[in-house]
């Protein structure tokens, strides 16, 4: 299973090179992020189809996810 999440990571990378507008792409590989436990990455793409669509509802409850997600764990300069 880690690898088919690795080959979609690389799919919608790759997608988002040819189409960086691209929001539904963008919130495939946002949710992925989450998936992989990695809330930071995850925020900035959630943030970024913010800047495109501001209304986007699912772009804000990603960002307000993300950082319930990152509350209390430790910055990596703290690990």
């Amino acid at each position: 299973m880690p690898n088919k999440r690795i080959e979609r990571l690389a799919e919608l990378h790759k997608l988002l090179r040819i189409a960086p507008t691209d929001v539904t792409t963008r919130c495939a590989l946002a949710l992925l992020l989450e998936e992989l436990d990695l809330p930071d990455e995850a925020s900035c793409h959630w943030k970024r189809i913010l800047d495109f669509d501001p209304n986007n509802l699912k772009a804000r409850e990603g960002v307000n996810r993300c950082r319930k997600n990152r509350a209390g764990r430790p910055f990596p300069s703290q690990i």
